[in-house]
């Protein structure tokens, strides 16, 4: 086979895994949500930072999925734009929204976040919460959302995210060993479960694929042992985005960076955070 062909498939085969890395992890809605139910430090950052910044225009959400942010959002009074790419995802929240009646609150769009169906300068604030830029894998998909981002923030508007701080130690963990086993019942079916993860880091691309193990929990008082095929495997994956990356891209935007703190606690970054947490704004006229 010449080396081109074998370059192609590949190619087609990264393609591949991205796009699961993607996917996979958002498609069963009601498992997300009991995952990720109890982080709460991010939704309690964004309602402070949205009540402070935004106007009488709506809030672009990016990446909103079914609305763990989005809905506080909208009980605080904000109209709110629920971008995501995911439909499975927007159908989640719009059941969300008519059960809890936010209906006239939220607006659930489809699209890319590198080409927002917004005119310009029509939002007064822009986030993107909980990961959402690190799905975006390279570092010129990021330039594009964030120059969008500007296009469609008024002057003086702001734009505040959260990516996760990269953690080299953590990054080059055995990428054969499981972490995190966790018994769990899932919300729906109510079988007893486990979940475990392990990851591999391509250090060329600065992208991490996750994988997530779903396997049938051990009887009571047994070990668990990984069985040699998983019941479920999920595929999620995450591009790393390094701290100087990140304010290189916001100035190559046209944006000003206002804050660039830690764990949405504004310390500084550093071997214990977790999350880096970004604050930009756009310049308003002289």
């Amino acid at each position: 086979m010449a080396r081109g062909q074998r370059r192609t498939r590949r190619e087609q085969e990264r393609l591949r895994l991205l796009e699961r890395g993607t996917e996979d992890h958002y498609l069963d809605t009601a498992l997300y949500d009991h995952e990720y139910a109890d982080r709460d430090d991010d939704v309690t950052w964004y309602r402070s930072f949205v009540a402070q910044r935004a106007t009488d225009t709506a809030v672009l959400e990016l990446g909103a999925g079914t609305g763990r942010i989005t809905c506080r959002l909208a009980a605080d009074g904000h109209e709110i734009i629920a971008l995501d790419r995911m439909p499975v995802m927007l159908d989640a929240l719009r059941q969300r929204c008519e059960r809890d009646g936010w209906t006239e609150s939220i607006r659930p769009v489809e699209g890319d976040m590198r080409e927002l169906p917004l005119p310009d300068a029509s939002v007064s604030v822009v986030i993107a919460p909980f990961n959402a830029l690190m799905h975006l894998y390279t570092w010129r998909d990021l330039l594009a959302c964030l120059r969008e981002v500007d296009r469609v923030l008024q002057p003086g508007g702001a734009l505040a995210f959260d990516v996760e701080l990269p953690d080299i130690g953590w990054l080059t963990w055995d990428p054969e060993k499981r972490h995190a086993v966790t018994p769990f019942v899932h919300p729906t079916t109510g079988e007893r479960l486990v979940y475990s993860t392990n990851h591999l880091y391509d250090a060329a691309t600065q992208i991490c694929h996750v994988r997530i193990f779903y396997d049938d929990a051990p009887p009571p008082g047994r070990k668990f042992v990984a069985p040699p095929k998983p019941r479920k495997l999920v595929h999620l994956a995450h591009r790393q985005i390094f701290p100087e990356e990140v304010r290189a891209l916001v100035d190559a935007a046209g944006l000003s960076l206002e804050s660039h703190t830690g764990d949405f606690r504004d310390i500084s970054l550093g071997p214990a955070v977790q999350s880096q947490v970004v604050v930009c704004t756009k310049a308003s006229p002289d």
